[in-house]
């Protein structure tokens, strides 16, 4: 599984998951499912921990110009959950980010907790407060897209089985 996307409206968020040895294709492909599904106010968790690339500070730069082709808006915030001995790809491309909050963390809950309570996301942006406990990771709407090289497959997700650990 070398990126999965997995969105949900219900609360403006998206996580991607990478896994392995991810190539700049995919990683652009990635970027242009995220365009095609018109989510830039959404909060992103981007799981590279467990990823390796071979991606230049140029294909970063190449990235971060096909992300901002969707025009001048606003952007919502992005926290990216490293190993800190491979950082490389996320400190690159936090630094080509000007107009939003980029984060690295270690931690999936201190990831979770910020994009969720401390990334400055306006009132209109924050997730709709839930009396049941509800968080914006388990969204029981979502929808899963695998992504393997130029095969998209949308998955079916089962709203009693969480598709990433709490």
């Amino acid at each position: 599984m070398p990126i999965y996307v997995e969105i949900s409206r219900l609360y403006r968020c998206a996580t991607v998951v990478a896994r392995g040895k991810i190539t700049r294709e995919e990683i652009l492909a990635t970027a242009d499912e995220l365009i095609d599904a018109d989510i830039p106010l959404f909060a992103k968790l981007i799981d590279v921990a467990g990823a390796t690339s071979d991606v230049t500070a140029g294909d970063v730069r190449r990235l971060a110009a096909v992300l901002r082709k969707v025009g001048k808006i606003k952007r919502g915030p992005v926290a990216f959950l490293i190993a800190p001995e491979r950082a490389d790809f996320a400190r690159a491309f936090a630094a080509t980010q000007t107009e939003r909050p980029v984060r690295l963390f270690t931690s999936i809950h201190q990831a979770r907790d910020w994009l969720t309570r401390d990334a400055h996301i306006e009132a209109e942006q924050a997730p709709p407060p839930a009396a049941n406990g509800v968080t914006p990771w388990s969204d029981p709407q979502r929808e899963a897209v695998l992504i393997r090289r130029r095969q998209r497959r949308a998955l079916a997700m089962p709203a009693s089985r969480p598709a990433y650990g709490t």
